[in-house]
This record gives C-alpha cells, sequence and structure tokens, in this order.
C-alpha cells in the first residue's frame, strides 16, 4: 500500500503521532495527514509535545520540515513561537499558564502558512489542551508526541496512533523491522481479560500503589507505595496464591530486576498501558519471556509511517522496508508518507 485508506481516521478523535527515534520523519507524516482525504471535512487541532515546526532540530541542528497548516485549523502553542509562524492566527483562548516561550494559547488559522508548535510539556497541559480545543468544536486533535516521551500515547489522552521508524535506525532492514519493535510491541500490549485482573489494576490505578493478587484472593498491599521500594521488601508476600502484580506507575530496569528475582510459577504483570515500560528492550525480554504482561488499555496503532532516508545520508530500499514491516503486523497499514503525497497531488 502506498497510501492510507481515506476512512482511516474516520472513528478517531485524538490520534497520537510517534517517532522511534528523532529523525523518523513524524513531521512530514503529519503534513501528509494535513493534506490527505483522511482529514478532510474534519475541524482539525495540532499539539505538540514539546517544540516542533523548527527549521531545524536543537540539538543536533539538521534540517526540518516545517508545518504547513490550512485556514480553519486550530493550533495549541506558545506565543513566542507564534511569532516564529507564518500563518496568520487568531488568538482565541489563554491555556491559562506560560512558560519560558510566553504565554501558552488557543488559535485558529485564519490565513495558510507554517507554524511553530511549542509550549506544551506535561500531561496535564496536554489534557488541557486537548480539552479546550474541544471545546471550540475540534473533532479531530492531532498530537505531536516528541522522541523518547510516549505520553501521547496514553489512552487517557489518545485513541489512536500512528508511529514513525525509518533509516535513521539503521543501514540493515531487518535491524529497522526489530528497533521498531521494541516500540511497537511495548505499546500494544495484550489487553487485561479476566475480571478478577481488571479489578486488581482498577484498585491499584485508584490507590496509586502497587498491588498483589489473585483469582478468588484479597488484594495484597506492598510495604511501600513505591513499586520499587515495595518489591525490594515484597519476598514473604509472593505465596502460592498471588497470580499477579498490577502497578500504576513506571516499571523501571530495577523494578523488572525485582520482578526476576521472584521465585516460583510463572506470573503476570498488570499495567494501565504501555507507555509506563520505561525498562530497557533487554530487559523487557527477558521479563516476557517469564512473566505475562498485560495492558487494561493497549494502544491502538493504526498504522506505521517510513522513512527510508536516514540523517547519515544512507538510503534502505523503501518497498523492502515497508514489505518487512507488513511481515511482522499484517494487520497495521504501512506508508511512505513522501510517495502518498505525490499520490494525493
Amino acid at each position: 500500500m502506498t497510501t492510507i485508506p481515506p476512512n482511516l481516521l474516520d472513528e478517531v478523535s485524538r490520534l497520537a503521532l510517534v517517532g522511534v527515534a528523532k529523525n523518523c520523519g513524524k513531521t512530514t507524516t503529519l503534513n501528509f495527514l494535513l493534506g490527505s482525504p483522511a482529514c478532510a471535512d474534519r475541524c482539525v487541532g495540532l499539539v505538540s509535545i514539546g517544540i516542533d515546526g523548527e527549521s531545524a532540530d536543537l540539538l543536533i541542528g539538521t534540517k526540518k520540515p516545517p508545518i504547513h497548516v490550512k485556514r480553519g485549523h486550530w493550533i495549541v502553542t506558545a506565543r513566542d513561537a507564534l511569532a516564529k509562524s507564518t500563518a496568520r492566527v487568531e488568538y482565541v483562548e489563554s491555556l491559562g499558564f506560560s512558560t519560558p516561550l510566553g504565554e501558552v494559547l488557543v488559535g485558529r488559522v485564519i490565513e495558510e502558512g507554517t507554524v511553530v508548535l511549542a509550549g506544551v510539556r506535561h500531561r496535564g497541559d496536554l489534557r488541557k489542551g486537548i480539552d479546550v480545543l474541544e471545546k471550540h468544536g475540534v473533532d479531530l486533535v492531532l498530537i505531536d508526541g516528541a522522541y523518547g516521551r510516549t505520553v501521547a500515547a496514553k489512552a487517557e489522552l489518545s485513541d489512536a496512533l500512528i508511529v514513525s521508524t525509518g533509516a535513521v535506525l539503521s543501514s540493515d532492514v531487518d535491524e529497522i523491522c526489530a528497533r521498531t519493535a521494541q516500540l511497537v510491541d511495548r505499546l500494544a500490549l495484550a489487553e487485561v481479560e479476566e475480571d478478577w485482573q481488571r479489578e486488581l489494576l482498577g484498585e491499584a490505578i485508584s490507590q496509586d500503589r502497587s498491588l498483589l493478587g489473585g483469582q478468588g484472593v484479597e488484594p495484597v498491599e506492598l510495604p511501600s507505595k513505591s513499586a520499587l521500594l515495595g518489591l525490594k521488601r515484597a519476598g514473604a508476600l509472593w505465596t502460592e496464591e498471588i497470580e499477579a502484580i498490577a502497578i500504576p506507575g513506571l516499571v523501571s530496569d530495577s523494578v523488572v530486576e525485582h520482578l526476576l528475582a521472584v521465585t516460583g510459577k510463572g506470573r503476570m504483570l498488570l499495567v494501565p498501558d504501555g507507555t509506563v515500560l520505561q525498562a530497557s528492550a533487554r530487559r523487557l525480554g527477558r521479563l516476557e519471556r517469564r512473566w505475562q504482561v498485560r495492558a487494561l488499555q493497549p494502544a491502538r496503532i493504526l498504522a506505521l509511517s517510513i522513512n527510508p532516508s536516514g540523517i547519515q545520508g544512507h538510503r534502505v530500499d523503501a518497498a523492502a522496508l515497508a514489505h518487512k514491516l507488513r511481515e511482522r503486523w499484517p494487520q497495521i497499514c504501512v506508508f511512505n508518507p513522501l510517495h502518498s503525497a505525490a499520490a494525493h497531488a
């Protein structure tokens, strides 16, 4: 498939764009979506975690594509970032907080051009921005998630994802696919199935503390609210009737090491979604060989966008990369936004 189905976003109201690495083509993908039939007849709003739309990467200096918006689009950005935009934007509402780039505001595009999105740094900021956009009639929010921060993929903030990947990861197609799998498989975990598991995880989230449990077993609190500190002192609590641990927060390398040290039968790790899994791919791989990992709300990944060019100067065969990704995820749409944009032109 060289493009995306025009109805790909029909049942989506909040779409997060997440990159496997920097310079995977996330902004190119965003521009493609804005000009595609999938966004036609939708009231579209844009918000970014971090900064997007600047002319060069702030860390490594590589050139970046601008974000192109049309009349009627809505944006969330900081006042100083707006000053760097060529689009004419009508000020509509302040979000009530400021950053080093100035007041963060919601605006409506009244003359097309380019914009810089900035000012949203935390989950609460993002949630507020989305809420205000939707209050003004936006029915499709496109959330640009910064590399290394998968907060945009949280189920409470977005109902679907597009993941960008490409040659910046490697000159080898198999390696690109393997690196992509580390993120995709983490976000698209298997869903919690049993009622007792759902209840245990729901209680852990409600209490904001990790709980041990099993079918027909009353939840058991860890000795500390912190999963890491609690696991250090939880040895005697791992009785035969304990089948799972529900962790509502961060699952780090240290947490995984403590779980791997638990002896006896295989057990289950229950998490709200894959964004809390922040341990290394190697440790998570070890964990998944011994434990089942389930999420209350797995991410819904609609598509993979590919960038066959690496900033290092090499290219990979786009068709071969797309084929390899489709083999690995036959249920997910794979497309090259540059070729797709040409097809729509």
